[in-house]
């Protein structure tokens, strides 16, 4: 299904506020509460100010500014996604780039550790990356924009793009239990590869785990 009036483009710095809401609505998934917020143990307005210095770090990562897609719906952002390389732009390089806004969140040492802490737990319930992979993340759409093609439209740029640079395949992370991401995915040719469950990860998150869902190219 196509949008004819979306118009797909880049990212610049004039959308940072929408690509938050982006990030903040792709990690709220069917929870109550905001990963990101669960994650930094910060109040929402902190997370925001956190995640929006990550997004213009000097290393690209699946949350940097650079990465996001827009989809424009009559002239305005409608929906966005992030299409990156896992393997040299993946949750490592991120982590450095939220680790240095600490000190312009104030976060004291004891702050910091229970925010690694929760990293930790959140590494360890996370699939790793497959061989030669494309990644797309933080997909999100506006609800005026949900049911008209826009996601579809979305993903169909994201893999395009992995195709044309030689990636065999694509990868994307679905918190569990969010039914209308997964099948969304699995619209597109999308199949789970791998789900990982556990009890520290459940009772942090709020949600069993997360699982990979992979497609070749």
């Amino acid at each position: 299904m196509g949008v004819a009036t979306s118009v797909i483009r880049p990212a610049s710095e004039p959308d940072l506020p929408f690509l938050i809401w982006t990030m903040r609505t792709a990690a709220t998934s069917h929870l109550g509460r905001c990963l990101w917020d669960v994650l930094l143990g910060l109040e929402s307005d902190d997370t925001d100010a956190a995640l929006s210095a990550a997004a213009v770090s000097a290393r690209p990562h699946w949350c940097h500014l650079r990465r996001f897609w827009i989809a424009e719906l009559n002239g305005q952002p409608a929906g966005a996604l992030s299409a990156y390389d896992p393997a040299t732009e993946g949750s490592a390089v991120l982590e450095e780039a939220l680790a240095a806004t600490a000190p312009i969140l104030s976060l004291d040492d004891a702050a910091l550790g229970s925010v690694l802490q929760r990293g930790a737990g959140l590494r360890d319930c996370t699939p790793a990356d497959y061989p030669a992979a494309w990644g797309i993340e933080n997909v999100a759409v506006i609800e005026q924009g949900r049911g008209t093609g826009i996601v579809d439209h979305l993903l169909d740029h994201a893999l395009r793009l992995g195709r044309d640079r030689g990636y065999e395949q694509a990868q994307v992370l679905c918190l569990n239990g969010n039914l209308r991401a997964q099948r969304a995915w699995e619209r597109q040719g999308f199949k789970v590869r791998a789900d990982y469950r556990d009890e520290r990860f459940a009772a942090t998150f709020g949600c069993p785990g997360m699982k990979m869902l992979v497609q070749p190219l």
